[in-house]
């Protein structure tokens, strides 16, 4: 029987997350033999003598939290168990399951993860202290490892096989490190996450991780603060006890901003930021601001087919629903304001002030050929995205799909910023009565029908272009950055 079958179903999950993201590429530079190499380091006889120090303190009651950390101290693995733990841990977690077999024993799923978790935490300490040569490149593994074991309870919140009695010493996640350490396991938990954040966050300096993709990359980063891309799967930092439910702390909010701003956003990964961003359950707020924009868009699709107030209509549903979407803003929070890319209704803005400072030739009067500078400089802007993108480690067919997401945002915005503007504004300051025969006043413009789109078009493509190539003037900041100029961290 393979040791797989020996594992709890309910640790599966926990083998897939120790084998997902980046250790794929990390196992890529190892020999051709890793496997048998990995069963040879790691037998189910080798378990119970390595862990012995603390499986003589495992079951007494109430263990000395000072006894349990010298007893961490004695647990030695050599230079061979440590490449196999750090490249191949569902290896070492299924060899703790099958120990348990060949005592004669249950694999509970708590107390092999608490096996699993004592390794892990020896394993951290003695590369942590060693001067070999090869330590520092397995560092990073070891602060991944020690992060997605130490964290795994906590995204097991009211799940009865994990949440013990805490008075009890049976209690395997509450007492892992001695009697009632459950804090002192989430306080680790914690800076196991701060320590592995600060491995990906200059992950291309790792020689083990610089290969590394970004769909790998992302997904050790959602692990931070939660089991999926879906806000419902986020899990607790609380000290609250485990069978006790909680929601995410201000520090897990923390580490979700950092992500969202430093890593998911220059990836233009704006799926991932809307699926991730608060509130937990239906988002009212979201809902309303795109129901007015859509409104808006389609009161100007009306509007260039039927004279009226329909251009009226929709300027003015557009200023309700960036109204609505700064309401939000201030209700929600930053994590929320980052999925609506704000920079770029500021720069589109900063575009149609510039525009409406050039000869009114383009507005009562637009060229036969408009439809081809609207496109040209459309087609400029998504290249440039695509380039920007593709630089950010993102692969050919991935950049392409998502700065045409990025820019179809961005037309968005241009679109109903212009249409705001060139309605309620422009008319104040251009002149009532442009020169030369057939040339149609601003304030006349919008009881027209396929000149007025004509010139929505020109307007939204020229303050789209003007809001992707602005980025240069941001102090290197990328095109998704939110609407803000400073931050108070030290980006670890």
């Amino acid at each position: 029987m393979s040791a797989l079958a020996h594992l709890p179903s309910q640790l599966h999950p926990f083998r897939d997350r120790l084998t997902a993201g980046v250790l794929p590429a990390a196992r890529a530079t190892r020999p051709g033999d890793w496997e048998t190499r990995d069963s040879d380091a790691f037998q189910a006889a080798d378990i119970i003598p390595l862990l012995r120090p603390l499986l003589l303190l495992e079951g007494a009651p109430h263990a000395d939290r000072d006894a349990m950390e010298e007893a961490l101290g004695q647990v030695k693995l050599s230079r061979t168990r440590l490449i196999t733990l750090l490249f191949s841990p569902d290896h070492v977690l299924e060899t703790i399951a099958s120990a348990f077999v060949a005592e004669g024993h249950t694999p509970e799923p708590a107390r092999v993860w608490s096996w699993m978790c004592w390794i892990t935490e020896a394993a951290h300490r003695q590369l942590c202290a060693s001067t070999a040569p090869d330590a520092h490149l397995m560092r990073p593994l070891a602060h991944r490892l020690r992060f997605l074991v130490l964290s795994e309870p906590l995204r097991h919140r009211e799940d009865p096989v994990w949440a013990g009695d805490p008075g009890e010493s049976a209690d395997p996640c509450g007492n892992t490190f001695g009697y009632r350490t459950w804090s002192l396991l989430v306080l680790r938990a914690e800076e196991a996450r701060r320590d592995w954040l600060a491995v990906l966050n200059a992950y291309q300096s790792s020689p083990l991780l610089s290969g590394v993709g970004s769909d790998a990359l992302d997904a050790e980063l959602v692990l931070t603060v939660a089991d999926n891309w879906s806000r419902r799967s986020r899990f607790s930092s609380s000290h609250h006890p485990l069978d006790e439910p909680a929601e995410p702390t201000v520090r897990d909010n923390a580490v979700l901003g950092h992500i969202v701003h430093r890593h998911l956003l220059p990836r233009f990964r704006i799926l991932h930021v809307t699926r991730l961003a608060p509130p937990a359950g239906r988002d009212h707020w979201r809902a309303a601001v795109l129901t007015l924009a859509t409104a808006a868009l389609l009161a100007a699709v009306v509007g260039g087919f039927a004279s009226g107030y329909w251009f009226h209509t929709g300027a003015a549903l557009a200023g309700l629903a960036y109204a609505v979407l700064v309401t939000g803003v201030v209700k929600q929070g930053p994590l929320w304001a980052a999925q609506w890319l704000l920079r770029y209704p500021a720069a589109a803005a900063f575009g149609l002030f510039a525009l409406l400072a050039l000869p009114m030739n383009w507005w009562s009067d637009p060229h036969p050929r408009w439809g081809i500078a609207a496109f040209v400089l459309v087609a400029g802007a998504l290249g440039y995205l695509v380039v920007e993108v593709r630089n950010h480690n993102v692969s050919g067919r991935q950049a392409f799909c998502r700065a045409l997401g990025v820019l179809f945002i961005g037309a968005v915005h241009a679109f109903l910023l212009s249409l705001i503007v060139l309605v309620f504004v422009a008319a104040t300051y251009t002149e009532s009565a442009p020169d030369g025969d057939g040339r149609i006043p601003m304030h006349q413009l919008w009881h027209t029908t396929g000149l007025a789109w004509q010139v929505l078009a020109l307007a939204t493509a020229w303050s789209l272009v003007v809001g992707v190539f602005s980025q240069i003037l941001w102090d290197d900041r990328p095109i998704t950055a939110p609407l803000a100029h400073l931050t108070w961290n030290d980006g670890g």
